[in-house]
């Protein structure tokens, strides 16, 4: 993975004055709009061209996208290639509709205050949305003027200095990603589009009455629209742990919900509420070159006709809390393997991986400490086997030598760890056998010896103790704490 290297989390670093004259403010009260219904319409829209009604409407509103020019971004969308589209929604809080909710500390200026990286898979049969927190604290790119480039601020700084080109690039130099289209949208319209869709059901595991969002809601589910919708992601003060961090999960989860309602059935033969919501989306549009016109936009959606809601799969950048307890760096071990999968087109998290025997394999090689035993007489170096297990993610707990010409290679697990002794076996494509005399994990090493296999993939997932990192699918309902 690429990308600046980080400050110690312990060591907050100084804010840079803010070029523009304003004061900035205090970690905790910036931005409090629900800046998550941005990217509601984003994916609503592409869901719906997908049908061919939503095709017809799409022809006639194609004129109330505006475009916008991000370098990079220019080639249009490929049917069978995978795509990164960089989804971003700002905290405008000029113009119709936006002045209700006022100025962040007299601030008129833009962030980028919700960014979500959305990777298509090439076959078009599943997508990661990547949530990147906007109090991130990351080195600012040179787009960002000289009073920014080089120095270190919140990730929707880039935003605000430099627009959505900037942002883009900011997010290839933090995920090491291609980024292959971006769509912005700003504040105004959504109570609209939660509207036309019907109202989203939302669950709280208790009963919330929060004075300052004038969200009152009970326990269980309920459908919310309009102002209830944007006082659900909004809130703070009784949910979550009263930052914009903490709103991350339950603003995923009301996405999630609203995925889930706009590809029912039910709501998809109304010709009526289609229009409508493409009608609002399309409003709230800006897109990169390569998505303007009814052809590439159609391109995308007809590609992605098939993805089901149990097909996206939600997960936020892992990171790790700043002293203050609101600002976050990033977590660079717990963020690879979700980087990984994105950058190589796979699924995240990655299937169990079925062994000879037919049976997935529920221990990972991160949670394994193998001891080496040497019987090859000297045909096998005991470093390269201990490169090879690292290298799958093994730990070694020693290396000794055995009697020489005991026997081929294989797997020795003690009472209790077959399962761990499953793993094992599968990457070292080895025969396994139980020894009821051995307290560790055994990996005996003949003169067959052939490697290590380093995709052992066990069925829960290793998030180097980094619950930021667990991931949710958009066909499950997730109830806010």
């Amino acid at each position: 993975m690429t990308g600046p290297e980080l400050p110690p989390p312990t060591t907050p670093p100084v804010t840079p004055p803010d070029p523009t004259g304003a004061p900035t403010p205090p970690p905790r009260r910036k931005s409090r709009w629900p800046k998550i219904l941005t990217i509601v319409a984003i994916v609503i829209a592409v869901l719906l061209v997908g049908t061919a009604a939503g095709a017809y409407v799409l022809m006639q509103k194609m004129g109330q996208i505006t475009v916008i020019g991000v370098p990079g971004t220019e080639a249009e969308p490929v049917a069978d290639k995978p795509v990164n589209i960089l989804l971003m929604g700002t905290d405008d809080r000029t113009g119709k509709g936006n002045r209700g909710y006022g100025l962040d500390s007299g601030r008129t200026t833009k962030r980028s205050d919700t960014t979500i990286l959305l990777h298509l898979s090439g076959d078009r049969s599943r997508a990661i949305a990547l949530s990147i927190p906007r109090d991130l604290w990351v080195e600012q790119p040179p787009c960002t003027g000289a009073d920014w480039a080089g120095s270190y601020a919140k990730f929707n700084n880039a935003f605000q200095q430099g627009g959505a080109a900037c942002t883009a690039t900011l997010v290839k130099e933090i995920t090491g990603l291609p980024v292959n289209h971006v769509v912005v949208v700003d504040f105004n319209g959504f109570k609209e589009m939660v509207d036309a869709m019907g109202g989203v059901e939302v669950c709280l595991e208790h009963p919330v009455n929060d004075a300052e969002s004038k969200l009152k809601l009970p326990a269980g589910k309920t459908v919310v629209s309009g102002e209830q919708a944007l006082a659900f992601v909004r809130a703070r003060k009784t949910l979550g742990d009263g930052s914009d961090i903490g709103r991350i999960q339950r603003q995923q989860a009301f996405l999630s919900a609203a995925i889930r309602k706009v590809t029912d059935t039910q709501l998809l033969l109304n010709p009526a509420r289609v229009f409508e919501m493409i009608d609002v989306a399309t409003k709230s549009l800006t897109v990169s070159s390569g998505l303007d016109g009814i052809g590439p936009m159609r391109t995308m959606a007809e590609s992605v006709r098939s993805v089901k809601p149990g097909d996206i799969t939600f997960v936020t950048l892992p990171f790790v809390y700043r002293t203050d307890l609101a600002n976050v760096d990033l977590d660079p071990v717990a963020a690879a393997p979700i980087l990984k999968a994105m950058r190589d087109d796979t699924p995240y998290p990655p299937p169990a991986t079925v062994a000879a025997d037919g049976k997935k394999l529920t221990v990972p090689p991160a949670d394994l400490s193998v001891r080496v035993v040497d019987t090859s007489h000297g045909q096998v170096s005991m470093k390269r086997v201990q490169q090879d297990l690292e290298r799958a993610g093994f730990g070694v707990a020693e290396v000794v030598r055995g009697r020489a010409g005991s026997g081929d290679t294989q797997v020795v697990y003690p009472r209790g760890e077959k399962e761990a002794g499953r793993t094992l076996a599968y990457a070292a494509d080895a025969p396994l056998r139980s020894g009821t005399d051995l307290w560790t994990l055994t990996l005996q090493v003949g003169a067959d010896y052939s490697g290590i296999k380093d995709d052992a993939v066990a069925a829960k997932v290793d998030t180097s103790g980094n619950t930021t990192a667990h991931p949710t699918k958009a066909d499950k309902v997730v109830c806010a704490g």
